[in-house]
């Protein structure tokens, strides 16, 4: 029973850290990104890499913020030339609370890093993506 003791404190200890420490970037800003893609055109299809996130002049979209810099959003239209841009993310600056927390080795680099990547965010979240039409 004593050589089990250690062993159970340290299950204790883990299963505190994973379960009540969230990173404050994850707290206040969330895990993932509310964007907003508008079109001049009608019935233009949105997209986020490949998925399809709507139709019509405007669409809006909740993305991880975990593979964020690798989204591409893009706009098309039958018979016209497709329209795209890269979401460009930048540091959220409140990941850095975290120091005050536990030094910032769980709150910073397991869980708004490795695990949600709260420790960046969209430096847009609002976007004019209209595929150019020939003229009539």
């Amino acid at each position: 029973m004593k050589k089990l003791r250690p062993l159970i404190a340290l299950l204790v200890i883990v299963s505190f850290l994973v379960s009540g420490v969230t990173g404050c970037a994850a707290i206040f800003h969330g895990s993932s990104e509310t964007i907003h893609v508008r079109s001049e055109e009608a019935d233009t299809r949105f997209f986020a890499n490949e998925r399809e996130i709507g139709k019509g002049t405007s669409a809006v979209t909740a993305l991880p913020k975990k593979g964020l810099s690798k989204t591409v959003l893009r706009a098309e239209k039958q018979a016209c030339n497709t329209k795209s841009t890269p979401i460009p993310t930048e540091f959220d600056a409140l990941t850095l609370l975290g120091i005050l927390i536990d030094f910032g080795i769980i709150s910073i680099l397991v869980v708004d890093w490795a695990a949600t990547g709260a420790v960046t965010k969209a430096a847009q979240t609002d976007y004019v993506l209209t595929p150019e039409c020939p003229k009539k």
